[in-house]
């Protein structure tokens, strides 16, 4: 059984919206920290954990980044962090699978299926055993999480209900437990 550790250096958790469904909006969170261990052989018992600090978010303008971390949405003060909890995943083609997660944000849980490309493997370069390059994308509806806040558009929603999530990641498995690369 091998654990890879998240390469927060090398990685990038991202966030697509509409905004006045015409729009194309794209966020990402900064920090977060995560793991991911199981046998390549048995990959319905595969296990993970992703923690995300939901005051990392940004979109490149600040006034909407506040709005987003306010109570209209996020609510970082009072939930600081959101998880994810991989629970099994299944190969789905040569190098593509779907995981099978918990998606914890402002303490409701959904489950939340990601379809994830192996991108390569290559031995670590900055001290690690292997580097694996991963792709993933997903969708939730933000309505799901109490993600409500509508704005007074009318019947047009300011952000879309529907979020797809995009996320670009290296992770690594260290030359020892508990080691991190560079």
């Amino acid at each position: 059984m091998a654990r890879f550790e998240l390469d927060p250096n090398h990685t990038l958790l991202g966030f697509v919206a509409r905004h006045l469904a015409v729009t194309t909006v794209r966020g990402r969170f900064n920090k977060f920290s995560g793991w991911v261990e199981g046998d390549a052989d048995d990959l319905a018992h595969v296990t993970g954990e992703v923690t995300v600090d939901v005051s990392s978010l940004t979109t490149g303008v600040d006034q909407r980044d506040t709005h987003l971390k306010s109570a209209d949405f996020f609510e970082a003060d009072l939930y600081p962090t959101m998880t994810y909890r991989i629970k099994g995943a299944e190969k789905t083609g040569e190098n593509t699978y779907r995981v099978n997660g918990d998606l914890t944000i402002k303490n409701t849980t959904r489950t939340v299926p990601l379809d994830v490309t192996v991108e390569g493997e290559v031995p670590d370069p900055f001290g690690g055993k292997r580097r694996i390059g991963v792709s993933a994308t997903g969708e939730v509806d933000r309505m799901d999480f109490g993600l409500n806040w509508d704005g007074v558009a009318g019947a047009i929603p300011f952000a879309s209900h529907k979020i797809k999530l995009e996320i670009e990641a290296a992770l690594v498995e260290p030359a020892t437990a508990g080691q991190a690369s560079t």
